[in-house]
């Protein structure tokens, strides 16, 4: 069997939202870490009932396109 072409499969398991506690889990920072970026708007959040959850599919979107510095504001 041969295959002429070559097909490109991407597999995440990285959710596209994610609360507070999941995400200092991922970046191995502490609770109060995350909470403080959330409160100065330096990582991107959705509001989803009465809980802020970090958008984590704009996160990587904009750390792909060469976003290195997070401060405050930057998500408002």
């Amino acid at each position: 069997m041969s295959f002429d072409h070559v097909t490109s499969l991407t597999l995440s398991v990285i959710p596209p939202v994610c609360s507070q506690d999941q995400c200092a889990t991922f970046l191995g920072v502490t609770k109060d870490t995350i909470r403080g970026f959330v409160e100065t708007d330096a990582l991107p959040t959705v509001k989803i009932g009465r809980q802020r959850f970090i958008n984590f599919s704009r996160l990587l979107a904009d750390l792909q396109a060469g976003k290195t510095v997070f401060t405050r504001g930057d998500y408002e």
